[in-house]
C-alpha cells in the first residue's frame, strides 16, 4: 500500500473516530472523578480541603449556597502551576502532569464540559495514528491498518477519550514510549532512546501504574537481548536516565511526604473469588462498557472471554511462530499490568481490577494483538471482519450512553425543578467528591449544606427550617463501598416534626429525598 493510501485511510479512521468520540460528549453528566480534575487543575485543591475541613469542625453549620462552591470549579488567574502542584500533593493520589496540562488547557479554552473533555478527545485521535505506527513496527502495514481501526472504533478507547481524566493521555504516552523503544531497537539511535526515556517518565508523572508498562519493557529487553551486551547496556543506560528524570521531579514529593488518605476507596476489600472474577471479566470492557458488572454479567463476560481466548490462541499459535519476538512483547505489555494489579488486590485487599479505567494499562499491549487478529480474519473472510467492525461501532455507541457514577446532573436538575420559586436547602455528606459535584449543576441560590455527622444534620435542618420551603437530602453512592461518599445517618426520613416527606428519586448512583414544610 502506498504512503498516500495509508494517509487517506488514517484520515478516514481519525474522522470516524472523531464522530464516535463526539457522540453524547456534552449531554452526559460530569461525574465524581471529573470534578477532581476541575478543582485540582484550577489550583483550588488545597482551598477545597481547607473549606470542607472548616465546615466539619463546628456543630453549628454555615449557610452557604451552591454559587459559593462553584467558585472552586472555575479558572482563577491568580492561581499558578505551583498552586496546582501543592493542591495535588496535599489532597490527591495522582502525579501532577495531567493536571498541569489541564490548567494550561482551561486557561486557553475555558472550563465548559466540552472544553475539559475535548483534550481527551484529541489524545484519543492521536492514539489512532500512534497505534498504526506501533503496529507497523511490530507486524507490518497490513496489521497496522487494523490496529488504527480498532482504536478508532472500540468502545474502551472511545469512551475514555470522552472523560476529563488522564487515561486518554496515558494511552498516548504509552504508545509513544513503545514506538520510540521499537525505533531504538531497530536503528539504535540515541535520539530515539532519549525520547523513549522522556515519554516513559511523562507516563509515570501522569499515573503511577504506568510503571507496569515500563517494567514490561524492561523485562522484554532483558530477555531478548541477554546475549547482546552492547544493546542491553545501552538500554539500561536509557532506562536509568528515565529513572533520574523521575527522581528529579519527585524530590518535592519525597521531601513533603505524600497524602494517601484518599485511597481508602480502593483498599480494604478482602476475598478472593471476586478478584479472580474481575481478573477475567475486566478485559471484555474493551468491547462493551457497563456501569457496574453484576455476578451474572461477570459470568457471561467470562464465558465470552473464554471463547475469545480460545480463538486467539488458535490464531496466535501460528503468529507466535512467525512473529515470536513481537507476540512476546505484546503479551508482556498486556500481562504485566494485569498481574501487577491482581497481586496488589490479593496482598493489599484492593479492588483495582474492579475499576474499568485501570484496564487502560494492559490495553496498550492488547491493541497490536487485536490488529493482528482482525488482519488474520480479514485474509480468510472479509465479510466477517466488516461484521465485527459494525458490531464494535454499535457497542461503542451504546457504551457512550453509559453514565459513570455518581453523576449529579439529573439529580441537580430535578432539585432545580422542584425548587422553582421556592427557598430550598440541600444537605449532603461533607465529602469533596460529592459536595462540589452536586454544586456544579444546582441553581446558584439554592442553599448547599455539607454535614459531617448526625448532630450537624439535625442542627442544620433546625437552622434552615424558619425560612426554607423545601429540604433535600442527597446521597452519593460509590459502588465499591456505598458509604465512602455518604454515611448511614444521611438515610434518615425523620428530620423535623415541622417537615414532611414528599418523595424520593434515585439515578446515576445518587438518591435524593425531598421534604416540604408542613402547612398549618
Amino acid at each position: 500500500m502506498s504512503n498516500t493510501k495509508v494517509i487517506y485511510l488514517l484520515l478516514i479512521f481519525v474522522a470516524f473516530g472523531f464522530l464516535l468520540r463526539l457522540n453524547n460528549i456534552s449531554e452526559r453528566s460530569l461525574w465524581t472523578d471529573e470534578f477532581f480534575t476541575l478543582f485540582e487543575s484550577t489550583g483550588h485543591g488545597a482551598g477545597v480541603k481547607s473549606l470542607l475541613d472548616r465546615l466539619a469542625k463546628n456543630d453549628s453549620v454555615e449557610l452557604l449556597k451552591a454559587q459559593d462552591f462553584k467558585a472552586y470549579l472555575v479558572n482563577d488567574q491568580n492561581k499558578s502551576i505551583k498552586d496546582v502542584t501543592t493542591g495535588i500533593f496535599n489532597t490527591d493520589t495522582h502525579p501532577p502532569l495531567y493536571f498541569w496540562i489541564m490548567n494550561i488547557w482551561m486557561r486557553i479554552f475555558g472550563d465548559s464540559v466540552l472544553a475539559i473533555r475535548f483534550f481527551s478527545v484529541l489524545m484519543g485521535l492521536f492514539a489512532i495514528i500512534l497505534a498504526y505506527q506501533v503496529g507497523s513496527h511490530l507486524f507490518g502495514r497490513a496489521v497496522a491498518n487494523f490496529c488504527a481501526l480498532f482504536v478508532s472504533v472500540c468502545a474502551f478507547s472511545v469512551r475514555y477519550s470522552q472523560e476529563a481524566r488522564s487515561y486518554s493521555l496515558i494511552l498516548v504516552l504509552a504508545l509513544l514510549s513503545w514506538l520510540f523503544l521499537l525505533r531504538f531497537e531497530k536503528h539504535n539511535r540515541n535520539s530515539d532512546a532519549l525520547w523513549f526515556a522522556i515519554f516513559n517518565s511523562c507516563g509515570v508523572y501522569t499515573h503511577y501504574f504506568f510503571a507496569f508498562i515500563a517494567l514490561a519493557q524492561f523485562v522484554y529487553f532483558t530477555v531478548i537481548y541477554r546475549n547482546n551486551a552492547e544493546k542491553l547496556d545501552k538500554f539500561y543506560l536509557v532506562f536509568l536516565a528515565s529513572l533520574l528524570i523521575l527522581a528529579f521531579g519527585f524530590i518535592p514529593l519525597i521531601q513533603n511526604g505524600y497524602n494517601f488518605v484518599a485511597t481508602e476507596w480502593i483498599f480494604g476489600y478482602p476475598g478472593l473469588v471476586d478478584k479472580i472474577l474481575y481478573l477475567f471479566c475486566g478485559n471484555p470492557q474493551y468491547f462493551l462498557i457497563l456501569n457496574r458488572v453484576t455476578n451474572f454479567e461477570g459470568l457471561f463476560l467470562s464465558i465470552g472471554l473464554g471463547i475469545l481466548i480460545f480463538l486467539v490462541f488458535r490464531i496466535f499459535k501460528e503468529g507466535a511462530i512467525k512473529y515470536p519476538r513481537q507476540v512476546f512483547f505484546c503479551l508482556l505489555i498486556f500481562l504485566v499490568p494485569v498481574v501487577g494489579m491482581f497481586l496488589i488486590d490479593i496482598f493489599e485487599k484492593g479492588a483495582l481490577l474492579r475499576q474499568g479505567r485501570f484496564w487502560m494499562f494492559p490495553f496498550v499491549g492488547f491493541i497490536p494483538l487485536a490488529g493482528y487478529l482482525l488482519n488474520y480474519i480479514f485474509l480468510k473472510n472479509k465479510k466477517i471482519v466488516f461484521l465485527i467492525i459494525f458490531v464494535l461501532v454499535v457497542l461503542s455507541i451504546l457504551s457512550n450512553k453509559v453514565q459513570f457514577g455518581p453523576a449529579p446532573k439529573y439529580a441537580s436538575n430535578w432539585i432545580n425543578a422542584e425548587s422553582a420559586g421556592k427557598t430550598s436547602a440541600v444537605f449532603i455528606y461533607n465529602c469533596r467528591g460529592a459536595v462540589f459535584a452536586q454544586a456544579y449543576y444546582l441553581d446558584n441560590n439554592i442553599y448547599l449544606i455539607p454535614v459531617s455527622n448526625e448532630t450537624q444534620l439535625k442542627n442544620g435542618i433546625n437552622k434552615i427550617y424558619s425560612f426554607a420551603d423545601k429540604v433535600f437530602i442527597v446521597r452519593h453512592y460509590f459502588h465499591t463501598n456505598p458509604f465512602l461518599i455518604t454515611q448511614p445517618f444521611m438515610e434518615t426520613r425523620d428530620i423535623n416534626s415541622g417537615i414532611r416527606f414528599i418523595k424520593e428519586i434515585k439515578r446515576d448512583n445518587i438518591s435524593v429525598t425531598e421534604f416540604e414544610k408542613c402547612i398549618l
